[in-house]
């Protein structure tokens, strides 16, 4: 703690550094390290696709999208990204402080989180036979 205490003393740029490494929470999912960023950075991208591009309604589950800066801010445009798993796995996760630690990220993910909560889910499919 005092190195730390030291740290933020020290300049500016090391203040901001760990008031950033702070709002950063790693969490395991078995497939990848995930952190606020990283969630903040999907999460805007998705609300503009939301508004854009599916009349304000939120992805299915299972709904993918061609998208790009999804993987990273550099990622090109890719097919079959999975906005709607993300999209499910951020609201119906376990982890409610994910939700909190997006809210106070930027005033940007505030927001794009308070647009898709008013949005209301694309209808399923029909399936069967009979289905049109």
């Amino acid at each position: 703690k005092e190195r730390l205490q030291r740290l933020r003393n020290f300049d500016d740029a090391s203040k901001n550094a760990l008031a950033y490494l702070a709002t950063c929470v790693s969490r395991e999912d078995g497939r990848a390290c995930k952190d606020t960023a990283h969630d903040a950075r999907k999460l805007k991208i998705l609300s503009a696709h939301v508004r854009d591009h599916l009349d304000g309604k939120v992805p299915r589950q299972n709904d993918v999208a061609t998208l790009a800066r999804w993987d990273d801010e550099d990622a090109r445009e890719r097919e079959d990204v999975p906005i709607g798993h993300f999209w499910y796995d951020l609201t119906h996760s376990t982890d409610k402080e994910r939700l909190q630690r997006l809210r106070n990220f930027d005033d940007a993910s505030k927001n794009a989180l308070e647009y898709l909560a008013t949005c209301e889910p694309r209808k399923s499919k029909p399936r069967g036979r009979r289905a049109k």
